[in-house]
């Protein structure tokens, strides 16, 4: 099949070769016949106005209503405030929702030591006379909380015993 190609292909090449020898004649009377024909076809051809809506560029004219430019500038700029102003509202509230979850597990854990000190009032009450002792995890807790959590513990200890 390559030499079927190969054949082939050496035969266009021939072929255009033979249709490259085109000549044209370079005296004046043949490029003035060529201009007086071209001339005599644009004579020829009427040329008809063509209406605002069948221009394919009518609606990138900005200079016939100048008016609109302003306006689309007014209406992009307020759109790009209200979507920039939409994201600061989404991050405010964000940022709230995530304060409140905060402040609801303080809450929660606060309520879980309160609970395990009515449990044990003995081991809270030592655990409260040591509270500078690092390596016990609640003592941990308390020193995370202010004065409020042991004055609480506190409390109820004295109410339990």
């Amino acid at each position: 099949m390559s030499n079927k190609n190969k054949m082939k292909e050496v035969l266009i090449v021939k072929k255009m070769r033979a249709e490259d020898n085109l000549e044209l004649p370079m005296d004046d009377l043949f490029f003035d016949q060529m201009h007086n024909k071209i001339m005599a076809a644009v004579e020829k051809t009427e040329v008809k106005p063509v209406s605002k809506w069948d221009k394919s560029w009518v609606f990138l004219d900005r200079k016939t209503q100048p008016h609109r430019a302003k306006a689309r500038k007014a209406v992009k700029l307020s759109i790009a405030a209200v979507t920039f102003m939409f994201g600061i509202g989404l991050l405010n509230h964000s940022f709230l929702i995530y304060k409140q979850a905060q402040l609801a597990q303080n809450d929660m854990n606060q309520q879980k030591i309160i609970a395990e000190a009515k449990n044990n009032p003995i081991e809270w009450s030592e655990l409260v006379a040591n509270y500078q002792h690092e390596e016990d995890f609640y003592t941990e807790v308390l020193s995370q909380r202010g004065t409020e959590t042991i004055v609480e513990i506190d409390r109820v200890l004295a109410q339990s015993l």
